[in-house]
């Protein structure tokens, strides 16, 4: 691996010929392909290979998101890369087949807010949940002006909803208005907190499996 500085084409990434570019902590960098293996993975390093695609699978829709809220990046490690790295330590388990998440260990958002308190989720109306909580915005790391996030995930698609921007800290709750593709599905729910003037998030807490009549 080499690292060059900035040239006529500037820094590049991707393949070129037979080489590759990128940035690796902050540096511009180029290394060779990779000569391709002939051996047949072993059976730790298939299952290892399983793990990691679920975990690929389930949050490449949400990686933009993840990048905004899920700790502060650390070197050359994005939050999407913190919260990947988290997600294949924590929240996955085998099933003596294959790999599968665990919704109450999967984590929308990180960081030292305060999180969700007193969480409770009714069904008002068809297509909708309700969502209340607790403002609890005189404590310490907690402001009125703390944005909710949720996010909702159908397994049966394999779908994602993301509620943003629709309830402060202080509102004490939020009506979830669902698409109708989510209508008659189970869906997993999270809730956090986040507040871009800071850049800071809270923890978000697992809300449990709704259906959205």
């Amino acid at each position: 691996m080499a690292t060059y500085q900035q040239g006529v084409l500037g820094d590049f990434s991707g393949k070129v010929g037979t080489v590759i570019g990128s940035r690796w902590r902050g540096k511009a960098v180029l290394r060779s392909l990779p000569n391709k293996s002939q051996k047949p993975p072993t059976p730790a390093q298939q299952k290892q290979r399983n793990r990691f695609k679920c975990i690929h699978s389930f949050l490449t829709p949400i990686k933009d998101l993840l990048n905004e809220t899920f700790g502060a990046p650390v070197k050359s490690k994005s939050r999407y890369n913190l919260g990947f790295s988290y997600h294949l330590k924590e929240a996955t388990i085998f099933n003596g087949v294959d790999f599968e998440i665990q919704y109450n260990k999967v984590l929308i958002s990180m960081g030292p807010l305060c999180g969700v308190e007193s969480p409770l989720v009714t069904h008002p109306e068809t297509g909708h949940l309700h969502l209340q909580w607790a403002d609890n915005s005189n404590q310490g790391m907690a402001y009125h002006d703390d944005v909710l996030l949720v996010v909702a995930y159908a397994p049966a698609l394999k779908l994602f909803s993301c509620f943003t921007h629709m309830a402060r800290r202080t509102n004490g709750e939020c009506l979830l208005d669902f698409e109708l593709v989510f209508h008659g599905l189970e869906v997993e729910l999270w809730a956090g907190f986040t507040n871009s003037n800071k850049q800071l998030s809270a923890t978000s807490m697992y809300l449990g499996n709704y259906t959205v009549q």
